[in-house]
Parts: C-alpha cells; structure tokens; sequence
C-alpha cells in the first residue's frame, strides 16, 4: 500500500540525516526521529499489508526470503564497494569476526562500537530492520489480535524497560542500545499497533474528519518542533533522545498521513511533490551510500581545489563525518550521495528486485 505523504516523510528524513551526518548543525534531533520513523512506518506499513491471519511454515518462509531479499542485496553491494574504496586508500583491514557478522547482517546485535558500526557503518540500520522483518509475522500471529487493553499493558511494559535501562547508560552504552535489535523493535511494534489505530479511525469525532489535512498536519509538525525544542532546553532528557522522546510526534505524524491519505493539506502537498516522492523512492540507497559519498567527495579535493572550490577537510582522518566539517562540504556531499543512489535504484535495486520478483513466482 502506497501513502504518498509517508513516503515524502521518508524522503525528508533521509536527506536531514545525511546533512546531520556530514556535519551540517540543526538536524541531530530529526535525525533521531527520523531513525524511529523509519522503524515505526515499516512495522504499520507491514501491519496493513499482511495481517497474517494464519501463518504456517512455508509461508513464514516465502514472507522471510522476500523480505530478505530487499535489503541483502543493496547491503552487499555497499559492503563491496566499501571493501574496495578503503583497499584503494590503503586503509582496508580485515577483522574476521567483523567481517563475517556484516556479511550476515547479525553487526548489530554485537554490543561493540567496533562491531556494530563496522566497514559501512550504516548498515547497522539493514541488520536491525532485518531482525524486525523476521519477527513480524510471528507478531502478527501472536500479538496483534490481542484485545486493545493487553496490547496497551505489554508496550506501556517495553516502554518502561526502555525507559529505565537507558536512564542508567553513559553516551556508549546508550549508542549501543540505539542499534540493538530486542530495543528497535519496540518502535516496530508501535508501529504495528497505529495501523490498528488507524483501522478505527471513524470512531474518532474529529481526526480524519475534516475535508483536507491542514489542520492535523500542522498539529503534527507543531508537535515534532515542541519535542525538538523541549529536548534542546532540557539537556536532562539525552538519555531517552534516541527514540523515546520521539514516539509521540512520530505516531501522530504516520496517523495523520493514513487518515488523510489522498485528503492533504498544505504540508501534505509539499510531501506528494515529485522532488520528494522520489527522494523518498531512493531514501534506502541515500542512507547506505552516504559514506561512500563522503570518499568520492575526499576524492575530488584535488580537482576542487584547482578551480577554487576545495575547503581542506580530511574525512578519514575524521571517520569520514564530524562536526566540524566546512559548511560547504554538505553541499558537496549531498548532490554526491543523491547522484549515487539514483545510480544504485536505477541499474541496480530495480533490476534486482524484478529478477527476484520473477523467480519467487
């Protein structure tokens, strides 16, 4: 099922956090919240096209390789390209271990800094949304046609323990729960419960009602800004800012794309633009090759300094992203990354996809 509004979200966040990630400042909250939105929308999305009213082993299996098959691809070419570029650079070291977990998307279940951010250290994300993918039908199996009120004391639990056990955690331990699969999967969840939310949505008097979503998403917005300058003012909240503080503001904002879907408003038109729409359609390929956008930038300085352009930033030196990088670099970066993934989607994630489209027939 296509919401076009959530897809021009995915395209929004996905270009906030790779800004975030080559050092432009102001995007560091949206691009927690951009993280927890794309864990939350794969789990509703999931949630409304496969209710799994009955699941037995074959078509746990079908679900599994499918689902599979839309991230293994894309992270082994990433993974290769990645393997070549810091060969050519003279700075390839192969750790087994390492290796052998990012091969197998399991990195992200390892609690080492090492580990889990590894090679390209953005596929921790593949490794985490692989685990949530292999879980959703055992979820919707078992969880989702519980009645509202033990769904409600189950995530109201989750939550709690997430809660608590960040509380505790220095900035390293909080990064590692930030990947970890077992705490990702309550965004999951979340999502998969908004879907039924949405199902009854006519049992609302006012959300949904309304001839266009103006109104809803400016609600929605407001709501994400208010948490974004709530955790800016109160520093004492950076123990739940990876995805705690975002699930309210995130939930309203995939409530509101369902329920007005087709309906937009103002904010909702801007989100089905063409521009948007196929950021969104490439945002997995703009997330995994940002680093890699990062190399070919530290590539070019050369060219870039002839013709007056280069600003000296040295990206290995820095593990390829920092804070402190020249604020022309993004602009150098971003058309890069944009350029890559178009490249990627068009000859390779497309080709693929229909090639295993046709043989799983």
């Amino acid at each position: 099922m296509i919401i076009k509004t959530i897809n021009g979200w995915r395209g929004v966040f996905a270009l906030m956090i790779v800004l975030f990630h080559v050092g432009a400042t102001g995007f560091e909250e949206m691009t927690w919240a951009g993280v927890t939105f794309f864990f939350m929308v794969s789990g509703f999305l999931l949630s409304m096209k496969h209710p799994f009213e009955q699941l037995d082993g074959d078509s746990y299996r079908r679900f599994a390789c499918r689902h599979a098959c839309k991230l293994f691809p894309l992270h082994w070419l990433t993974l290769a390209l990645w393997l070549i570029a810091l060969a050519v650079i003279g700075l390839l070291v192969i750790k087994p271990l390492a290796l052998a977990l990012n091969v197998t998307l399991l990195h992200s279940w390892s609690l080492s800094h090492s580990i889990y951010f590894s090679y390209n250290k953005f596929s921790w994300f593949l490794s985490t949304l692989l685990f949530c993918y292999l879980c959703y039908p055992l979820l919707a199996r078992w969880f989702k046609p519980l009645p509202a009120k033990p769904k409600a004391v189950i995530l109201v639990a989750l939550a709690l323990i997430d809660f608590i056990v960040l509380a505790g955690m220095d900035d390293y331990g909080r990064t590692a729960m930030y990947v970890f699969p077992p705490v990702r999967i309550i965004d999951f969840i979340i999502g998969m419960i908004l879907a039924d939310v949405c199902d009854n949505l006519g049992k609302f008097r006012v959300l949904g009602r309304g001839e266009n979503g103006t109104d809803a998403e400016l609600v929605a917005l407001a709501l994400l800004s208010a948490m974004v300058m709530t955790y800016r003012s109160y520093s004492s909240l950076r123990p739940w800012s990876d995805a705690v503080l975002w699930w309210l503001p995130v939930a309203l904002i995939i409530v509101v794309c369902k329920a007005y879907d087709r309906r937009e408003g103002f904010i909702g038109k801007i989100l089905v633009s063409k521009p948007l729409q196929w950021i969104g359609d490439i945002s997995f390929e703009l997330f995994m090759l940002q680093g890699l956008a990062g190399l070919v930038y530290y590539w070019m300085q050369p060219l870039l300094g002839h013709i007056g352009l280069k600003q000296a930033y040295d990206f290995v030196a820095a593990d390829l992203f920092g804070a402190s990088a020249p604020p022309l670099v993004v602009w150098f970066i971003l058309p890069i990354d944009i350029l890559l993934a178009w490249a990627v989607n068009r000859l390779f994630t497309r080709p693929v996809s229909r090639l295993l489209n046709k043989t799983s027939r």
